[in-house]
């Protein structure tokens, strides 16, 4: 049988230096939650959702939604820069696609750099990839709230159930329980 051979012209990438998530500590009251939304359907609603359920068991005073004009990039490093200035909390959403999860798993980790505790919301279909990801950006292991594919068709009753499930994970994710960090250590 005859052997194929495949060269690639792009050179191999080097390896990243791990990145050490933001610190989990007590929430302060009142506390500043960011809502990363890429503009993917259903993602605005997922977040606002999540964010009320998330307002059940901590103390959040505003609630920002930062609108990005496309799911195909990550946020810049100076939106970053400006949303870590005024956060106390990120959830970057929604990865229901290869890139938009990727964007959106390079956004939560651009944030834990600036010492922004954060997670990401993806779809179950895509945990390989955000897991790949994750790798490449130096957080082998990143954490994420994942929710069943698709997000997009489901009813308003639907996602408010999803987000109503997945808070405790999100809380966990972004205050660090006891239980995350004797996993990650």
């Amino acid at each position: 049988m005859p052997r194929i051979e495949v060269l690639s012209p792009v050179p191999a990438a080097e390896p990243v230096a791990p990145v050490a998530l933001a610190p989990r500590q007590t929430i302060p009251a009142q506390a500043h939650l960011t809502l990363i939304c890429n503009g993917k359907p259903k993602a605005r609603e997922i977040l606002s959702f999540m964010a009320q359920e998330l307002g059940e068991t901590m103390s959040l005073g505003e609630v920002e939604i930062f609108s990005k004009p496309t799911a195909a990039f990550p946020i810049t490093d100076q939106q970053a820069r400006e949303l870590a200035q005024r956060s106390d909390l990120v959830i970057a959403a929604l990865g229901d696609c290869g890139a938009c999860s990727a964007c959106s798993l390079h956004d939560a980790i651009q944030m834990e750099r600036l010492g922004v505790p954060a997670t990401v919301v993806i779809t179950d279909v895509f945990q390989r990839t955000v897991a790949s990801f994750s790798r490449t950006l130096g957080v082998e292991g990143y954490h994420s709230v994942v929710l069943p594919h698709p997000v997009s068709s489901r009813s308003e009753e639907r996602l408010r159930r999803l987000a109503r499930e997945s808070a405790q994970t999100a809380h966990d994710q972004l205050a660090g329980s006891a239980l995350m960090l004797a996993a990650a250590a």
